[in-house]
């Protein structure tokens, strides 16, 4: 069952004066929780592309906690209860408000015409709420086209449900998508993968690399698998302590093919309220990417927007925004709404 009828309440600034991006907060009818969404100047901290960067949620909260499956290092599914999937409308409404309020941003105008990537990466577990991914991803593609406004890409994002690979794949090949989508898979873990992702008792990571082994060769892009650098990392409530030093990443790429796969390292978004964790030294951050780049896979190194507000990576919470949207917003909002109705049936 799909909820409908977000509603902008507030935001806040990431980092000093904002410069990182802002944090949405829109009020959801089934939850007292907000679902969150974030849209970032630049996509990424290390390299400047002057491509706009969009996280959207697609749940209130996180159905892997409706069976106990939420990732421990995730503030959403360990904080938040699950409030139900989110509507293709709801999806999409974060994306084009997102975009409205940069192109009418009056103190920004470097932000009015900026390529769009939009990464389903908030809360909620993509891979449990496809079908509607999918129409949101195409519903956006419209509002884009008609704002005039340049997709650079969608990034698909799951912790591991091969199903939802094979579905995102057969709409690849059958060209349902009118704009490039990606495919990200957040592994983080090989043989110890359970104690921190209790997704793996369901659906074995092993399934979902199976699943996206051939995507390269008929998107010519390797789908990038994702690897969070954890330091003493230590969920509350247990005594468990993990980290991704050198040899256990040599343990989780052992199962890749460089030929087949790309890398993404993250540094982790501690959040005192689930788990206590350590900084990873940058030294051995470095190693980790020289020593990945070395055995042939082409890696990035990606550092959190928002570390400050914990913000990012798995802390999205439902915190209470600190700002109240402007009148300019609400009319923002109304205009997202117009379009959405216009545009809706289309897809």
């Amino acid at each position: 069952m799909c909820n409908h009828q977000l509603s902008i309440t507030g935001y806040d600034l990431l980092g000093p004066d904002g410069r990182e991006g802002l944090r949405y907060a829109w009020r959801n009818q089934e939850s007292k929780y907000f679902v969150e969404s974030a849209s970032f100047p630049q996509r990424s901290v290390s390299k400047k592309d002057d491509v706009c960067g969009y996280t959207t949620s697609v749940s209130a909260g996180c159905a892997l906690r409706t069976f106990g499956a939420q990732c421990l290092f995730c503030r959403t599914g360990n904080v938040i209860p699950f409030g139900g999937l989110l509507s293709y409308r709801d999806i999409a409404k974060q994306n084009i408000f997102m975009v409205l309020s940069d192109m009418y941003c009056s103190d920004h105008p470097e932000l009015h015409n900026r390529p769009r990537e939009f990464a389903y990466m908030g809360q909620g577990e993509p891979g449990l709420s496809y079908p509607q991914v999918r129409l949101a991803i195409e519903l956006t593609n419209r509002a884009m086209r008609e704002l005039g406004q340049t997709v650079y890409r969608h990034v698909f994002a799951t912790s591991g449900v091969p199903e939802s690979i094979e579905a995102l794949k057969d709409d690849i090949k059958n060209n349902y998508y009118t704009q490039r989508v990606t495919l990200h898979f957040s592994l983080h873990a090989a043989s110890e993968r359970a104690l921190i992702m209790p997704i793996e008792k369901h659906w074995s990571y092993k399934e979902s690399l199976f699943a996206m082994r051939d995507m390269v060769d008929f998107t010519g892009e390797k789908p990038c698998v994702g690897i969070m650098l954890f330091k003493d990392f230590c969920p509350r409530r247990t005594d468990l302590s993990y980290s991704n030093e050198l040899d256990r990443i040599k343990e989780i790429v052992s199962d890749l093919d460089p030929r087949r796969y790309r890398l993404s390292f993250c540094t982790y978004n501690a959040t005192a309220d689930i788990s206590s964790s350590s900084p990873y030294p940058k030294e051995e951050a470095e190693k980790v990417l020289d020593y990945v780049q070395s055995i042939g896979f082409e890696a990035k190194l990606f550092s959190s927007f928002g570390r400050k507000e914990q913000t990012a990576c798995g802390t999205l919470g439902g915190k209470m925004p600190h700002n109240l949207p402007s009148p300019k917003w609400f009319e923002l909002e109304t205009m997202t709404e117009d379009i959405i109705q216009r545009l809706q049936y289309r897809i």
